[in-house]
């Protein structure tokens, strides 16, 4: 019997030694086609899958890809486990990829598209194709100057209540506040207002913490290192199954919760009578465009489909809540941290309003000091550590060759903080904006760049504007024992954030006292 199990075992133990043997000389292959291209890469392992963990690792993400530059120049390579993919530094080459070349670069990537959820997953980021330009010609007009400016009353209602949140935080807390929840709130308010139909007010200290907060929250609980997520990284038949059974990844619960109250809100928009649907927001000019799926045929120029409207309002909350939200919270901390450009702003606030100018859509765009200062701020703290598109025709750009089917890295958050184009780039100094002209929109870029730009971009600058000019005419911030001193350390997450969670404090300005 021991005769009989021995040998067995020994075969059985020689098969998977082979087997192993197999799969690492596979991988090992894989591994040589930077090689062969010439593309200079660190060196993959199994530990770091390829170099995907120190490329979204969220302790070296933010510094990875300056660091590649110092090694190899302005045109290196990584491997997500064993997809090759090239990062370009060069603006000139990106400048050719996003716009000369467009129409060869169309898509953002091609890979990690499918694991959202059957809604999100037909959202205008992830729409590939004549379904993404479908959806973009349809969504584009509300974000149109005189959409926005009609939305203006909504934006300002919101904002208020920050003001008055402010006032309640002076009086009940000293002025302490913790910075990132105070703004994100107020971006779900905004965002659930003007996307959602819903009026929240989540900034009310005194009541408990809605339930649309919670979810939203939730909704951004998960990190680049969730086990399933790597396994949709390293194998691409994990992530077709998930994209075959239309399930997310991320957020499930969340992601039903925004699904089912979205349904719940376009029944209740078109049950209304005209006379009393006369609410101009996101929501209504999408429910407006909605054609059947049967209509969503290629070649239809516009229309969205009741998927398509769900999934476009949840990643409306996603850039609304995440990315809206911690680039206020970053402003907030620079001004508290440099006090001269706080009072720059605040003086160039009292002198618009002292004159008679009004804080509407048209009124915040002649603020222009505070321009300058949400422009740095996002140079600063860059929203998004890197963009990606996907060659779809070999190209070639500057005499270097980019095969089909390769992903194309765009690292937005580096080419903004690199000192080779800017002077110390670590400090806050708004006077780097005055003149945009001398500044290239390939190394500046928090909104993307070309065709597949930010859509929301207007929306979101008008946002920052409103909400800042709001609170400075009030009230000026300054740290909290706890607020970590500059330069802030980030941590990777969806988006960039600080990598430790900080109060600030808020102090009512003197000769507005007694109005406060």
């Amino acid at each position: 019997m021991l005769f009989i199990i021995c040998p067995t075992l020994t075969w059985t133990i020689a098969l998977f030694m082979i087997c192993v043997a197999l799969t690492r000389y596979h991988i090992h292959q894989k591994w040589q086609t930077l090689r062969k291209m010439g593309i200079p890469h660190d060196q993959p392992s199994l530990l770091k899958l390829g170099n995907l963990l120190d490329a979204l690792s969220p302790q070296t993400a933010f510094e990875y890809d300056n660091i590649c530059k110092a090694k190899y120049g302005k045109v290196w390579g990584l491997y997500s486990f064993t997809s090759p993919s090239i990062t370009i530094h060069d603006p000139d080459m990106i400048r050719q990829i996003y716009i000369k070349e467009f129409k060869n670069f169309t898509e953002r990537q091609g890979r990690l598209i499918k694991i959202n959820g059957r809604e999100l997953n037909t959202a205008v980021t992830f729409a590939k194709g004549t379904k993404w330009k479908r959806i973009r010609n349809t969504l584009s007009p509300t974000f149109s100057k005189s959409k926005l400016s009609r939305m203006t009353p909504i934006i300002e209602r919101c904002t208020d209540n920050t003001v008055k949140a402010c006032r309640k935080i002076t009086a009940v807390k000293g002025g302490v506040f913790n910075s990132k929840g105070l703004f994100s709130r107020l971006s779900l308010d905004i965002i659930c207002s003007t996307a959602f139909s819903t009026d929240v007010n989540s900034q009310d200290i005194s009541k408990s913490e809605p339930q649309i907060c919670k979810q939203a929250k939730n909704l951004f609980s998960g990190n680049f290192l969730n086990p399933l997520f790597i396994l949709c990284a390293i194998f691409p038949s994990v992530e077709n199954l998930i994209g075959k059974l239309e399930v997310p990844i991320f957020g499930k619960g969340s992601l039903a919760y925004f699904k089912s109250l979205t349904e719940m809100l376009v029944a209740r928009r078109k049950e209304d009578q005209p006379s009393k649907n006369d609410r101009v927001d996101l929501m209504k000019l999408m429910i407006d465009a909605e054609i059947s799926h049967e209509d969503a045929r290629p070649g239809v120029e516009k229309g969205l489909t009741r998927t398509e409207i769900i999934g476009n309002a949840i990643v409306m909350i996603i850039a609304g809540y995440e990315n809206t939200g911690n680039s206020l919270s970053f402003l907030a901390y620079n001004f508290a941290f440099y006090p001269a450009a706080q009072e720059k702003a605040q003086k160039e606030i009292d002198e618009y309003i002292a004159n008679g100018g009004l804080l509407n859509y048209d009124g915040v765009k002649k603020l222009k000091y505070l321009e300058l200062c949400i422009n740095e701020n996002l140079r600063l703290y860059n929203p998004i550590i890197r963009n990606a598109r996907i060659c779809n025709k070999e190209t070639t750009i500057n005499g270097f060759k980019i095969p089909k089917g390769f992903q194309i890295n765009i690292p937005t958050f580096a080419l903004s903080n690199d000192p080779d184009h800017w002077d110390k780039p670590s400090e806050f100094n708004p006077d780097r904006m005055i003149d945009m002209d001398k500044i290239d929109p390939m190394v500046y870029q928090p909104f993307g760049g070309g065709p597949r730009n930010c859509i929301g971009m207007r929306f979101a600058l008008f946002e920052i504007k409103m909400t800042m000019a709001k609170i400075l005419q009030h009230f000026s911030f300054a740290p909290a024992p706890n607020t970590p001193k500059p330069p802030l350390k980030l941590r990777f997450a969806v988006s960039t954030r600080s990598a430790v969670d900080y109060d600030l404090r808020v102090i009512a300005r003197k000769r507005l006292a007694d109005a406060v």
